[in-house]
Protein backbone atom coordinates (compact mmCIF):
# COMPACT_ATOMS: atom_id res chain seq x y z
CA UNK A 1 0.00 0.00 0.00
CA UNK A 2 1.38 3.48 -0.60
CA UNK A 3 0.48 6.15 1.87
CA UNK A 4 0.87 9.98 2.11
CA UNK A 5 2.74 11.30 5.19
CA UNK A 6 2.80 15.12 5.77
CA UNK A 7 4.50 16.06 9.20
CA UNK A 8 3.64 18.82 11.82
CA UNK A 9 5.20 19.84 14.80
CA UNK A 10 3.91 19.41 17.54
CA UNK A 11 2.40 22.53 19.76
CA UNK A 12 5.62 24.04 21.52
CA UNK A 13 8.39 22.73 19.17
CA UNK A 14 10.76 25.59 18.31
CA UNK A 15 13.31 25.93 15.73
CA UNK A 16 15.98 25.08 17.94
CA UNK A 17 14.84 21.61 18.95
CA UNK A 18 14.14 20.66 15.10
CA UNK A 19 17.37 21.78 13.86
CA UNK A 20 18.95 19.81 16.54
CA UNK A 21 17.35 16.74 15.21
CA UNK A 22 17.98 17.69 11.10
CA UNK A 23 20.75 14.84 10.87
CA UNK A 24 20.15 12.26 12.56
CA UNK A 25 16.53 12.46 11.06
CA UNK A 26 18.00 12.80 7.35
CA UNK A 27 20.07 9.47 8.30
CA UNK A 28 17.03 7.98 9.13
CA UNK A 29 14.54 9.00 6.27
CA UNK A 30 17.73 8.05 3.76
CA UNK A 31 18.26 4.47 5.05
CA UNK A 32 14.57 4.17 4.59
CA UNK A 33 14.62 5.10 1.04
CA UNK A 34 16.89 3.06 0.70
CA UNK A 35 14.88 0.03 2.18
CA UNK A 36 12.49 1.38 0.10
CA UNK A 37 9.93 2.44 2.59
CA UNK A 38 9.93 5.63 1.66
CA UNK A 39 10.22 6.81 -2.41
CA UNK A 40 10.00 10.44 -1.98
CA UNK A 41 9.98 13.32 0.08
CA UNK A 42 9.68 16.71 -0.45
CA UNK A 43 9.44 19.91 1.83
CA UNK A 44 7.11 22.18 2.04
CA UNK A 45 7.38 25.86 1.06
CA UNK A 46 3.92 26.79 2.28
CA UNK A 47 4.28 25.35 5.86
CA UNK A 48 6.97 23.91 7.76
CA UNK A 49 6.55 20.55 7.28
CA UNK A 50 7.54 17.33 5.26
CA UNK A 51 5.67 15.00 2.75
CA UNK A 52 6.69 11.87 2.47
CA UNK A 53 5.22 8.97 0.43
CA UNK A 54 5.18 5.36 2.63
CA UNK A 55 5.08 1.84 1.21
CA UNK A 56 3.91 -0.02 3.96
CA UNK A 57 1.96 -3.33 4.10
CA UNK A 58 -0.66 -1.93 6.36
CA UNK A 59 -1.84 1.58 8.07
CA UNK A 60 -0.15 0.41 11.52
CA UNK A 61 3.21 -0.73 9.48
CA UNK A 62 3.21 3.02 7.86
CA UNK A 63 2.97 4.67 11.57
CA UNK A 64 5.66 2.28 12.82
CA UNK A 65 8.08 3.16 10.25
CA UNK A 66 7.22 6.78 10.94
CA UNK A 67 7.48 5.96 14.29
CA UNK A 68 11.13 5.22 14.18
CA UNK A 69 11.76 8.56 12.70
CA UNK A 70 14.05 10.50 15.64
CA UNK A 71 12.17 13.59 15.42
CA UNK A 72 8.56 11.52 16.18
CA UNK A 73 10.97 9.85 18.73
CA UNK A 74 11.71 12.96 20.22
CA UNK A 75 8.38 14.27 20.01
CA UNK A 76 9.28 17.24 17.67
CA UNK A 77 7.19 16.19 15.08
CA UNK A 78 3.72 14.18 13.99
CA UNK A 79 2.50 12.85 10.84
CA UNK A 80 -0.68 12.71 9.26
CA UNK A 81 -1.28 9.73 7.40
CA UNK A 82 -3.64 9.15 3.86
CA UNK A 83 -4.27 6.28 2.41
CA UNK A 84 -3.29 6.19 -1.50
CA UNK A 85 -4.96 4.55 -4.57
CA UNK A 86 -5.34 4.13 -7.93
CA UNK A 87 -6.60 7.29 -9.82
CA UNK A 88 -9.17 5.12 -11.70
CA UNK A 89 -11.43 7.82 -12.48
CA UNK A 90 -10.19 7.19 -16.53
CA UNK A 91 -12.47 4.45 -16.51
CA UNK A 92 -15.43 6.59 -17.77
CA UNK A 93 -13.46 7.83 -20.56
CA UNK A 94 -14.38 4.62 -22.40
CA UNK A 95 -18.01 4.63 -21.44
CA UNK A 96 -20.35 5.28 -24.27
CA UNK A 97 -22.24 7.63 -21.67
CA UNK A 98 -19.15 9.73 -21.02
CA UNK A 99 -17.55 10.13 -24.39
CA UNK A 100 -17.95 13.37 -26.67
CA UNK A 101 -20.41 13.44 -29.77
CA UNK A 102 -18.38 12.87 -32.89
Amino acid sequence: MKFLAMSRRLPGVIDAQVMAQTEAEALAVFKRMQSGAFDQIHFSRDWKGAVLFVHAASREAALAILAELPMVRKRRITFDLYELAPFDHYQRLFKDQYRAPT
